[in-house]
């Protein structure tokens, strides 16, 4: 975080290599285009920081019930983001009970029906 790094986020990795990924700090950058999908696919991510850039678009809602059950913190916001929060992610707030997701940090805007971020949004 705070690497003044600017630009895309690749548009794809070679997930082999980041299988054992845990925590993904980029946030308070100038990173720009959308969230790459393939972040979502992380399985072992249990944090991933993108607030405080100018990211657009929407949330991925590319997560199948495996990859659910390890997020516990999405920081998203202070972007561009316009798109509503995807009920993919929504479903992953911890007082629902199956799933582990703590923090939801977005920008209240597109916070629409979700409660995962209801009443804790920016």
């Amino acid at each position: 975080s705070r690497n003044q790094f600017s630009g895309h986020l690749p548009a794809n990795i070679e997930q082999s290599e980041y299988s054992k990924l845990r925590l993904l700090y980029l946030d308070r950058n100038q990173f720009t285009g959308t969230i790459p999908p393939y972040l979502s696919q992380l399985r072992k991510l249990k944090g991933l920081f993108l607030n405080d850039n100018a990211l657009v678009g929407g949330i991925p809602s590319e997560i199948n019930d495996d990859e659910k059950l390890n997020l516990l913190t999405l920081r998203l916001q202070n972007n561009r983001l316009t798109e509503p929060v995807p009920d993919s992610i929504c479903e992953l707030d911890v007082t629902r009970g199956e799933y582990e997701l703590v923090e939801l940090g977005v920008d209240c805007v597109i916070c629409k029906g979700c409660s995962a971020c209801k009443g804790r949004c920016y």
